[in-house]
């Protein structure tokens, strides 16, 4: 058996879905080889979800300098680690020089020194053959190469997102030192993992030397059995981002739709918080009274709400160009919402990854933003379709299947 440290701010009792994806890696990493040491932040900041675990006796935890939890402490200014503080116009100006210049690469970085310390010193007692870390935060990264470098270990780094092509920079001269940081993290890493085919693209002409694709996925284990629910509902799961996403089409359809009288009888429930940014589309189109937020919830609970859905939308990206990295993001959500085997509506571009990966699947529709009559047809088709939905054999997209390709990077990088 081979022993690989993988490096993870987001671990459980950390919530998210890189929190999950890290937690099913470790699971199942064993059954292909490897065991798996964890490094994780012993207090790190963002919403907790006890649901999920992992046994401590492979978890190597250490401090991390949260600087956004003690920058709020200090100042008064409220929040907490899930909320923002409640800043005046001084105060965010210097917040703002604070995420420019202190917060580099991440606002983990206060991780760092802790985590190298703790790595080292699990690295001195235990013979381990590998080491694996998966951004965000690119603090990992760091943490990752420096033990590689120490103990002269081969070391494969995982990007779940781009870095630097999606990051909104006000500053030039930062997006230039974030830049040769990334290009040199690259260079580093014995081999790259993405999650799809064009960010493996992007990667390889960004100077990686070999690049992997292990996609997101679902386990079928994790979904409760419930029946589809008697009343009409249609979900949204996760973040919303109005600057790069749109939900505003499939709303307006639903709000054109419930006029008419077609769907009566609609609850429209949005999986964490109602985004601020749909308020208005929500009130011209009178859905603000059939609407649900259930604010943060455990994995579990969220898989639940997926079975329990008549409809399963989802907010594709919109390209700004045909070489626009956003085209290779196709969301986590996209595979818990096929393990979920409900009908599946995309708004978004259909030349992106993440379409051409749903539009041939049963049970799914894919519509251009601003389509309203069209996302309109697709929603009543969808609706009088089977439910649970068949689409096959959907193996390749199970945690453990991706964590057997995981362990064929982890033998490659060994080479």
């Amino acid at each position: 058996m081979r022993r690989v440290l993988m490096v993870a701010y987001y671990f459980p009792p950390l919530g998210g879905i890189g929190s999950v994806r890290a937690l099913k890696f470790a699971s199942y990493l064993p059954e292909f080889g490897w065991d798996v040491q964890m490094l994780a932040p012993r207090q790190g900041a963002y919403f907790r979800d006890l649901s999920l675990a992992f046994p401590e006796s492979k978890v190597t935890r250490s401090f991390s300098l949260e600087i956004s939890r003690t920058g709020k402490r200090i100042t008064g200014t409220g929040g907490d680690d899930t909320r923002p503080a409640q800043a005046g116009q001084a105060m965010r100006r210097v917040r703002d020089l604070v995420r420019r210049w202190i917060y580099r690469p991440d606002p983990q970085v206060g991780w760092y020194p802790f985590a190298v310390a703790a790595g080292r010193r699990l690295l001195r007692e235990r013979r381990l053959d590998a080491i694996f870390s998966s951004s965000f935060p690119i603090t990992a990264h760091l943490v990752a190469r420096r033990l590689a470098r120490d103990f002269g270990l081969p070391w494969v780094a995982e990007f779940r997102d781009p870095w630097t092509e999606l990051t909104a920079y006000d500053s030039p001269f930062r997006r230039r030192l974030d830049q040769a940081m990334e290009g040199s993290l690259l260079g580093s890493a014995r081999e790259i993992v993405t999650v799809s085919p064009r960010w493996r693209e992007l990667y390889l002409a960004r100077g990686a030397k070999r690049v992997s694709v292990v996609s997101n996925g679902f386990d079928p284990g994790d979904y409760p059995q419930l029946e589809p629910p008697s009343r009409l509902t249609v979900t949204y799961l996760g973040t919303f981002y109005p600057d790069r996403q749109d939900l505003a089409t499939a709303l307006r359809a639903l709000g054109a739709l419930r006029r008419r009288g077609a769907l009566a009888d609609l609850t429209l429930r949005f999986v964490g918080r109602v985004p601020e940014s749909l308020h208005r589309v929500l009130g011209e189109e009178a859905l603000a009274a059939v609407v649900e937020g259930t604010g943060f919830v455990t994995h579990g609970e969220a898989l639940a709400h997926l079975v329990s859905s008549s409809l399963l939308v989802l907010a594709g990206p919109a390209l700004s160009r045909p070489d626009d990295p956003l085209g290779g993001q196709i969301p986590a959500k996209v595979f818990e919402y096929l393990g979920a085997r409900r009908p599946i509506l995309l708004i978004g571009d259909p030349e992106t990854d993440v379409a051409r990966l749903l539009r041939d699947l049963p049970g799914t529709s894919v519509v251009e933003p601003g389509a309203v009559a069209v996302a309109e047809q697709a929603i009543l088709a969808l609706l009088a379709g089977p439910v649970p939905v068949d689409r096959g054999d959907l193996t390749p997209w199970t945690r453990r299947f991706l964590a057997g390709q995981l362990a064929e990077a982890l033998e490659r990088a060994l080479r």
